[in-house]
């Protein structure tokens, strides 16, 4: 199997696991820290584990530019995650 075989394969399986994963769970996390919630540590650990995969897959995002977008607008979402509930953490500890 030559490697543009392989990044196809690869590519397959990262956009299914987003499709059906990750989005609905950015989606989850957005929506807590917008009600003024804070990240748990539950949070945080998949929030390192997702940067961890990313730095993974930054390869075959080289080799594949036409998904560097999706990539970059991802990691723009968690990173407005993080600072929200940053934020919010704040909030908190002032009151």
């Amino acid at each position: 199997m030559d490697l543009e075989q392989k990044d196809k394969g690869v590519i397959a399986v990262l956009l299914k696991r987003f499709e059906n994963e990750r989005y609905p769970r950015i989606k989850q996390l957005k929506a807590k820290v917008d009600t003024g919630a804070v990240l748990d540590q539950q949070d945080l650990t998949y929030l390192e584990q997702v940067l961890m995969d990313t730095h993974q897959v930054i390869a075959i995002i080289t080799r594949h530019p036409e998904y560097g977008s999706l990539a970059k607008e991802s990691l723009l979402m968690y990173e407005e995650i993080m600072s929200k509930s940053q934020l919010n953490s704040k909030k908190v500890s002032s009151n």
